[in-house]
């Protein structure tokens, strides 16, 4: 899976994050969540969305869907880059 690109195939979403940043958190939808719909990839083999469904499976909804989260920065886009790198490397 190292060298398929599943950019492509990545959904974001913004919402409003609880984390750091004062009033400021309250106005503006800092958190991003990714989402990567392993079931329903075009980019893995079976063999591969199986492997990822055992593997993160505590981490994949019943849908097939991973998730994850980011608030770290008071920035949808650093917290988006943040999250492209997490998800490389755990898949």
């Amino acid at each position: 899976m190292n060298n398929i690109d599943l950019s492509s195939e990545l959904n974001f979403r913004n919402v409003r994050s609880s984390g750091k940043g004062g009033q400021h958190v309250n106005k503006v939808s800092t958190k991003v969540e990714l989402n990567f719909d392993v079931v329903n990839s075009q980019l893995l083999s079976q063999r591969q969305k199986q492997l990822l469904l055992s593997r993160l499976q505590n981490r994949i909804s019943k849908e097939g869907v991973f998730r994850l989260a980011v608030q770290d920065e008071r920035s949808a886009m650093m917290n988006q880059k943040i999250a492209i790198k997490r998800f490389e490397a755990i898949i």
